[in-house]
């Protein structure tokens, strides 16, 4: 049987990420791994700003899709043409142990951050995959490798990311999950997305912005011993800091002062003054010790004042002591925003994050979906079995919605009464409608006792399905106003049921 062919770039942590799931389900095995270069000029820009600001933006959607693959920033990409041709002559004289070099190689580069062009590098890689160390590159390795970059480039798939196509002709694009890479390998169809350009999702791990207009080979010592705990984002320029700020996602800047002291004073400033919902710790990083600039860093509203003349493990754990204040103090906040019965988001956390989404996806240019829910006949459930009982139906309803749902950018508020509403980010209105019907399966399989309904013996839920594109002129409103529309059909058309509203 033909295997499915896989086009992938080992500077690619798309891919990196990829090649670990399919060895994790044994899937390996079943593939052509066909090794391409999506820049083949990267050595030339790859230590640029801008190029190790995409670099850590990728890195961090990755660990948002595959959050139990082992992944961390690199210092940059490394050129990895000899690597590859090392692989492909390595699979003439041993397929099996071709693939344990190339998961090797793969690790040394998105694991422990080794330049994989490093001849060094290479050697321990094959080494470690029990292969000769002395390997004879020739003309027919070159064009095996010339030959599959042309059969990538020809299949216009014009995309940076890993690509999987099936021996029937169907084609995975991007990084799917595990249950899409399954249904992919078991003939389904699924739909691709375009990880490369993502926007920056939510993640439960600690996020750190180095804003630094130069390179980062100056404290390249500093994220180093960052790099395995905390998501590092690198914004290229102050656009690009600014719309990260605007997501208020991070839990600490980092301001480089080299030779711009006077812009990161004034941006020092304008963060820490600013109302924000959860306050964002900022740190000035100096190459020198300077009194009178750390007092005026202080003054400013800054946390801290890293030299990085100091040793890493010192700047390492001072950042750490400002990550658990922080976290300290957004569990805090974040207690005042969870509805004390429920436990599940409340009113005014839906209308902040409502508001934060629609920002993000009119960037981005992607869907924004919302479900609106109703528990069927909740009055006439209080009322026939008490508050007591009502108060159960809610926590037990809320938290069987949260379990529905399991992206951690997804959002389940407490509206109103028996009112809920979950945020999908970036779901399209099919993929919105199926995370619905799989609550009120979900709610209706708890079989909770409801002798006075007029729709099932027992407690259902009746949902409102909304999707939209956000416009520059639109407001979230539109959206709440056409899921609020969809619930009123589905009440109108009998309950016990999910609408979608056009």
């Amino acid at each position: 049987m033909t295997p499915y062919i896989v086009y992938a770039d080992l500077n690619c942590p798309f891919c990196y990420a990829l090649h670990e799931q399919l060895g994790r389900y044994g899937l390996l095995n079943q593939v052509d791994w066909r090794l391409i270069e999506h820049s083949p000029d990267i050595a030339i820009y790859n230590k640029t700003a801008e190029s190790q600001a995409e670099l850590a933006s990728e890195v961090f959607v990755v660990r948002s899709r595959a959050p139990g693959i082992d992944v961390a920033l690199p210092k940059f990409r490394s050129d990895s043409r000899f690597a590859t041709l090392c692989i492909i002559e390595a699979a003439e004289k041993n397929p099996e142990k071709s693939i344990e070099l190339r998961r090797n190689l793969y690790r040394a580069l998105w694991v422990e951050g080794k330049d994989i062009a490093d001849v060094s590098v290479i050697y321990e890689c094959l080494k470690k995959s029990g292969l000769p160390t002395e390997l004879d590159i020739t003309e027919s390795h070159e064009n095996q490798f010339a030959d599959w970059q042309t059969a990538w480039e020809e299949g216009e798939f014009n995309l940076r990311i890993p690509v999987i196509c099936a021996p029937d002709g169907r084609t995975s694009l991007g990084l799917p999950s595990p249950e899409d890479l399954n249904a992919f390998f078991e003939g389904e169809n699924i739909v691709s997305q375009d990880q490369a350009q993502e926007s920056h999702p939510r993640l439960e791990q600690q996020t750190i912005a180095i804003f630094n207009e130069n390179s980062i080979e100056t404290v390249w010592p500093m994220i180093s011993v960052l790099r395995n705990d905390f998501n590092i984002l690198l914004p290229s320029n102050r656009a690009e800091l600014t719309n990260l700020l605007q997501e208020d996602q991070l839990d600490l800047l980092l301001l480089c002062t080299e030779h711009q002291w006077s812009e990161m004073f004034r941006l020092c400033q304008d963060v820490t003054q600013s109302k924000r919902d959860f306050p964002l710790p900022v740190a000035f990083v100096s190459t020198d010790t300077d009194d009178h600039r750390e007092i005026e860093a202080y003054n400013a509203g800054a946390s801290d004042f890293l030299v990085l003349n100091r040793t890493p493990a010192l700047l390492q754990s001072r950042i750490k002591i400002l990550m658990q204040l922080k976290q300290s103090q957004d569990q805090l906040a974040r207690s005042a925003r969870v509805d004390g019965l429920t436990q599940v988001n409340n009113r005014g956390e839906f209308e902040r994050n409502i508001e934060m989404e629609w920002r993000r996806a009119q960037r981005s240019k992607r869907n924004l979906s919302l479900i609106m829910l109703d528990i069927d006949h909740f009055k006439t459930f209080n009322d026939g079995y008490g508050h007591l009982a009502g108060d159960g139906c809610l926590r037990t309803v809320a938290q069987t919605i949260k379990g529905s749902i399991h992206r951690v950018q997804d959002m389940v508020c407490r509206y109103g009464g028996e009112e809920f509403a979950v945020i999908l980010p970036e779901t399209d209105q099919e993929g919105a409608t199926i995370i619905a019907e799989k609550i009120r399966k979900a709610i209706a399989s708890l079989k909770i006792g409801h002798k006075r309904s007029t729709t099932a013996d027992t407690v259902t839920i009746s949902a409102g399905v909304a999707c939209l594109n956000p416009s520059k002129e639109g407001s979230p409103h539109e959206l709440i106003a056409l899921a609020d529309k969809g619930l009123y059909l589905a009440k109108e058309q009998g309950r016990n049921r999910v609408k979608v509203a056009q």
